[in-house]
């Protein structure tokens, strides 16, 4: 007999359904005062130093393999970036193993490009800060330092994790369409990307699926394209290689989704989910 699937999603707009629980976070703004360059101060340096490797990354890889039993096949391509940095591209299924697993893909420091709300909860500002999240700015002056710091951290020969579905879909086993624009930046820093894709599969002594993440690349951008057809190669090639590694890794069903057409109610057990409109 199949197993039935602990919850159901109904959703109408693939592009902007949204099932996180962090839906409730208020509108942040990431302005001309933000200070993406927190590491030139020395005391932020050891700091971050001291959360990161010594605290952060030990324990993601301990949480990681006791509660999702963790496996990565493939990591060692990771070396082939060399003393480059490079971008890491992830489907968005999970909100712990999510935030932790790409830190444990190589020995350098891995980034992550985040919503502007991300960095505005009183109290861990410079916790997440620490930790490698990037804010996207909403200034003009913003978003010329975001891309600033975008290029010195791969000049650190850091990696720097980009989510290019954008919303999170809990235990969702395929791929989600994402745009091109998402493929910018490898494109103009000229630098390779990796994919990591998390596939789910059942276990013997938990209901909760273990992860099997994928890890596939070097990919480079065509440089002999002109730019938009340039990032909509790198956007098929990594789009196509995640929807493989799914294919042939993710086989257990722990979340249902189901699309419904737009003049239909969402059902009534799953009120608590929202669709962004």
């Amino acid at each position: 007999m199949a197993k039935i699937p602990k919850k159901t999603y109904y959703y109408k707009d693939a592009l902007t359904a949204d099932f996180a629980a962090t839906n409730d976070l208020k509108p942040a703004f990431v302005n001309d005062k933000y200070n993406y360059f927190k590491d030139d101060s020395i005391i932020f340096n050891v700091f971050a130093f001291i959360i990161y490797y010594i605290v952060a990354k030990p324990a993601c890889w301990l949480i990681n393999k006791i509660c999702f039993s963790v496996k990565i096949k493939n990591k060692k391509i990771f070396k082939q970036r060399g003393k480059k940095g490079c971008f890491i591209y992830s489907n968005h299924t999970n909100y712990l193993p999510d935030a932790l697993l790409n830190s444990t893909m190589h020995s350098g420091k891995n980034y992550v490009i985040v919503g502007p709300q991300t960095v505005n909860i009183i109290g861990i500002r410079n916790l997440v800060a620490a930790l490698g999240a990037i804010p996207l700015g909403s200034t003009i002056k913003a978003k010329k330092n975001f891309m600033k710091v975008i290029e010195k951290r791969l000049k650190q020969n850091a990696s720097i994790t980009i989510y290019p579905e954008a919303h999170i879909w809990p235990f969702y086993t395929g791929i989600r369409k994402f745009i091109p624009g998402s493929m910018a930046y490898p494109c103009q820093f000229d630098v390779p990307s990796f994919t990591v894709t998390i596939c789910y599969q059942k276990r013997k002594i938990s209901s909760i699926p273990k992860i099997v993440a994928i890890c596939d690349g070097p990919f480079y951008p065509d440089q002999n394209l002109p730019k938009k057809e340039r990032q909509e190669k790198l956007r098929d090639d990594l789009y196509n290689a995640m929807v493989k590694a799914t294919s042939e890794y993710s086989n257990y069903e722990y979340y249902k989704y189901i699309q419904v057409a737009e003049d239909e109610e969402i059902p009534d057990q799953i009120s608590q989910v929202k669709t962004k409109q």
